[in-house]
């Protein structure tokens, strides 16, 4: 089961996620579900906007593109370089 990020506030101009796993810490890959869950945020984290089930917990954001920095740490089993892979192609 993915767990939700803590808190998906847009203070920098830059988002910075860890994934360390779909289902298992370090050990299982992203499916494809996941894989489109996390491209829909990012898409709107790189535009400065969130998701209407976002989790922020100042009111303060900034509004305008932010770069995205995304590190799997999922690497365990070799699933990092293919989820990476997949989540550009989504991203793209």
């Amino acid at each position: 089961r993915r767990k939700m990020p803590s808190a998906e506030d847009l203070t920098a101009n830059f988002v910075y996620c860890r994934l360390h796993g779909d289902t298992q810490l370090y050990t299982s890959g992203y499916s494809d579900r996941a894989l489109d869950w996390w491209a829909a945020r990012l898409k709107l984290w790189r535009k400065g906007q969130q998701r209407t089930d976002a989790k922020p917990v100042a009111a303060k954001r900034k509004s305008e593109a932010h770069d995205l920095f995304v590190y799997f740490d999922n690497d365990a089993k070799v699933h990092a370089p293919y989820d990476a892979l997949e989540l550009a192609r989504r991203l793209s």
